[in-house]
């Protein structure tokens, strides 16, 4: 892990994460209104895995295959199962909840690391981690007219994909750091990619996309969800976290809320005084879990 403090680059890789992921939660909401959770989920993994194919010959020699294990928690706890449960509640939720239930990312980050890989723990972290969750129970269980609030079961999806997020962080920072980062993404799809590609066939992604009147347009949604929001996020995120360390590239979701708020706004969403209120108390609890 490095002890150095981050550069100047460090925040513009975080910032310009910030921009790519925060986007993806609109995209989201607006092709699972065209494709199915399941559809769109392995859309997004396919096109992933066939931008990763000459991404992962272009660095084989750098790929450890013994560490398979690892890779196998990238693809699945780094991509497959979070996006299927964004996709899934965002059928149910807004763009906003889901991007500031996201936030939950470090805070999931530093708990499972305490737990399982050894990390540093002291007072303030734990009550960072308690603030940041009373703030996520506020945003779940808050069900009123707010456009950003919704049925509680799918809010708890997107904290399920934020602690899926946080396994992938820590395994790559604990196992996978001397690799490099295209190297461990490509890897991690290569390996996994077969099941994703059964899936999209027998979910029916195909028939969808050429059937539906806005089946080309759901997959040029889905198509920037892979190439910016899985392959170059994913490669972005790996070498942000390999620069400086598992805490700070996850940190990405101090920004995440405030860029899925503002978008969602834009794009119609009503923001009420109790989902800011919610957020506030997330991002207080994830700085003093970080301090």
């Amino acid at each position: 892990m490095s002890n150095r403090p981050p550069s100047a680059l460090d925040w513009f890789l975080l910032l310009l994460l910030t921009m790519i992921w925060g986007a993806s939660f609109l995209f989201i909401k607006h092709s699972v209104a065209i494709f199915s959770s399941v559809q769109m989920t392995m859309w997004r993994l396919v096109m992933a895995l066939v931008i990763y194919v000459p991404v992962a010959a272009i660095f084989w020699s750098k790929i450890d295959w013994k560490r398979w294990k690892p890779l196998a928690v990238v693809a699945f706890c780094g991509s497959a199962i979070p996006n299927f449960f964004f996709a899934v509640a965002q059928k149910q939720v807004s763009s906003s909840l889901a991007g500031v239930l996201n936030a939950l990312t470090p805070l999931f980050t530093l708990t499972l690391g305490v737990f399982f890989f050894q990390m540093a723990f002291k007072r303030d972290k734990l009550l960072g981690v308690i603030l940041g969750l009373v703030g996520a129970a506020i945003l779940i269980l808050y069900n009123a007219s707010s456009a950003v609030s919704g049925n509680g079961f799918y809010a708890m999806l997107c904290a399920g994909g934020a602690l899926c997020y946080a396994i992938n962080a820590n395994v790559v920072n604990n196992h996978l750091r001397d690799l490099h980062p295209a190297a461990i993404a490509s890897a991690a799809f290569i390996l996994t990619g077969w099941i994703f590609l059964l899936g999209l066939w027998w979910s029916g992604g195909w028939s969808v996309a050429r059937e539906h009147p806005e089946g080309w347009k759901g997959l040029g949604l889905i198509f920037y969800l892979a190439a910016l929001g899985t392959v170059g996020g994913s490669i972005l995120y790996f070498w942000l976290m390999q620069r400086t360390s598992a805490v700070f590239a996850t940190s990405v979701t101090y920004l995440l809320p405030v860029a899925a708020l503002a978008l969602g706004a834009l794009d119609g969403e009503v923001v009420g005084l109790t989902d800011l209120a919610g957020t506030g108390i997330i991002l207080a609890g994830v700085y003093l879990a970080r301090k």
